[in-house]
């Protein structure tokens, strides 16, 4: 069954779910010491230093963050973005360290960006989105098409379809 095409008009509201805390109580089979704190951060993505010993924080109102984990390249990927990262507590709980379990883009050059999967449908550009929206969009380049079955971030002017920046978040194969 083919879904609905939803044409995107206007500001897109993210809704995301609070974390819950993992057990840490009297009954908890894990120590409380021995737990990692959860822990949300917001802030705007930088890549800092150059290879091989390049890293990615975010800079919050108390300071810059290092992004740690599997996520921290493409989270890096996303430079200059405001996001919120969600994780736990660096090795010994390291204020200075997350490791990223998750991650929302709020804002790239004030816009709210849509994340998703990218894919050519009958030569048209689509954009998956993890919570399953279907968006069409107008006006991208040769190389964008070449970027299909990469999850990207895209920007759109006010009809919410008309491309107004993308970028590459984790390539296909990544």
């Amino acid at each position: 069954m083919k879904r609905p095409t939803m044409k995107l008009a206007g500001t897109v509201v993210l809704a995301t779910a609070a974390l819950s805390t993992s057990g840490c109580g009297a009954d908890s089979s894990v120590p409380e010491s021995d737990a990692a704190a959860e822990r949300v951060v917001e802030g705007t993505i930088r890549q800092v230093g150059g290879a091989p010993v390049a890293r990615t924080q975010i800079e919050t109102e108390t300071g810059p963050i290092v992004i740690a984990g599997p996520l921290a390249l493409e989270i890096a990927r996303a430079a200059g973005a405001v996001a919120r990262v969600h994780g736990t507590s660096g090795v010994d709980n390291a204020p200075d360290v997350i490791q990223a379990n998750t991650y929302e883009l709020l804002s790239v050059d004030g816009l709210t960006p849509l994340v998703g999967l990218l894919d050519l449908d009958d030569r048209n550009l689509v954009l998956r989105t993890a919570d399953g929206l279907r968006a069409e969009l107008i006006g991208g380049s040769a190389r964008m098409r070449e970027a299909a079955g990469s999850k990207v971030w895209v920007t759109t002017r006010d009809d919410g379809v008309s491309i107004v920046r993308w970028g590459i978040l984790n390539p296909p194969g990544s």
